[in-house]
């Protein structure tokens, strides 16, 4: 009889976890009550955004859905882009080349430094979401949904001397950001990446044989990439550029504590 006690204790220590461990989605950012919302199946976006109530100030653009089932396929892409940037040093180095093979291992740092995060390209703007079942998806437990305030500045990374955060200047095109970040002696001349807040990545030809008519300009918080020059016929990492510009449209932006 001694033991009921223990028991009883043990039994609500289980229950209390097993509440505080169901599954849950997280809304955080611009928003009056953002916090952890519970999720079953077939929970849409509307059932969460809705009780979050979002901001109408919140930078839609730059808004971010983190979706726990895409981290295996950016695990993979991330590892992808560490395997070609580990070839580009090695090469570098075989060819005498300890500028691209500094370039190469600083570049590794930072994606060693980005998280996975599964970040899903959609729609996100509540009000069009609960108007168009089309955007109204399905969530899945352990999901992000980050609204952040709207950002003054645009960041030119990859190929430069030095990582530039610029003031953002509406309607600019991405190559005039160019003019203040000086490129490394090993960058593509000819083209580079705008990663748009949304997560979506657009390529760009900047030279004069191949210049993109009426690019759009990079919106506030956009990234642009600046490519490593390719080694022309045979190069063993054609795609190198690609996807690291693509890994960081995973990234979101900040938000504000």
């Amino acid at each position: 009889m001694s033991l009921r006690p223990s028991w009883l204790l043990l039994c609500s220590a289980l229950f209390a976890y097993a509440a505080n461990a169901a599954p849950t989605v997280t809304v955080e950012g611009d928003a009056a009550a953002p916090g952890q919302f519970p999720v079953e199946a077939m929970t849409r976006l509307h059932d969460v955004l809705l009780p979050a109530q979002v901001s109408p100030n919140a930078y839609l653009l730059g808004a971010a859905w983190l979706h726990r089932p895409l981290r295996q396929e950016q695990t993979r892409l991330k590892l992808g882009v560490l395997f070609d940037l580990a070839t580009l040093e090695r090469n570098a180095l075989l060819d005498n080349r300890p500028a691209l093979a500094e370039l190469a291992r600083g570049l590794t740092s930072k994606v060693q430094a980005m998280p996975v995060t599964g970040r899903r390209v959609a729609e996100l703007d509540p009000v069009k979401v609960e108007l168009n079942h089309e955007y109204n998806l399905e969530l899945s437990a352990g999901d992000r949904l980050i609204y952040p305030t709207r950002p003054a500045y645009v960041r030119i990374e990859g190929a430069v001397l030095a990582e530039c955060q610029l003031p953002f200047v509406p309607m600019q095109m991405a190559r005039d950001y160019l003019e203040a970040c000086p490129r490394h002696a090993e960058a593509d001349l000819d083209e580079l990446f705008v990663v748009q807040p949304d997560g979506r990545v657009q390529r760009q030809g900047i030279a004069l044989w191949n210049r993109t008519d009426a690019p759009p300009p990079p919106a506030p918080g956009a990234r642009i990439y600046v490519p490593v020059r390719g080694a022309g016929l045979g190069d063993p990492t054609p795609d190198l550029n690609a996807e690291f510009a693509t890994f960081i449209g995973t990234q979101p932006l900040e938000v504000a504590p």
